[in-house]
């Protein structure tokens, strides 16, 4: 039996869709925030509380357990896709102990 879903104030879910563009490193902005460790566990917890927000209780979990990562410095960025010939979607994010973070 699953637990039921209490309804969230659906005027968050633009706010939150919102705050995760704005947060989330295009581009143009890779070189120069991708090592930055409160950029990047930002860009985590506006994830993880779009997937809150969504009922998506396992995957918030995990973005808000990468931006702690983050924020320790326990997770690093992988390098630049360019220069590893591998494409932006196939990179992952890697922490110290080896843990692969998407």
């Amino acid at each position: 039996m699953t637990a039921p879903r209490h309804p969230l104030n659906p005027s968050a879910i633009p706010l939150a869709r919102a705050l995760l563009d704005a947060l989330r490193i295009n581009d143009r902005q890779w070189h120069v925030l991708k090592a930055s460790r409160r950029h990047r566990a930002a860009e985590q917890v506006a994830a993880g509380l779009n997937q809150l927000l969504h009922h998506q209780d396992q995957a918030a979990m995990a973005s808000f357990q990468a931006a702690l990562d983050w924020l320790r410095g326990d997770l690093r960025d992988p390098g630049c896709p360019d220069h590893q010939g591998k494409s932006p979607s196939t990179i992952r994010t890697t922490g110290h102990d080896g843990r692969v973070i998407e």
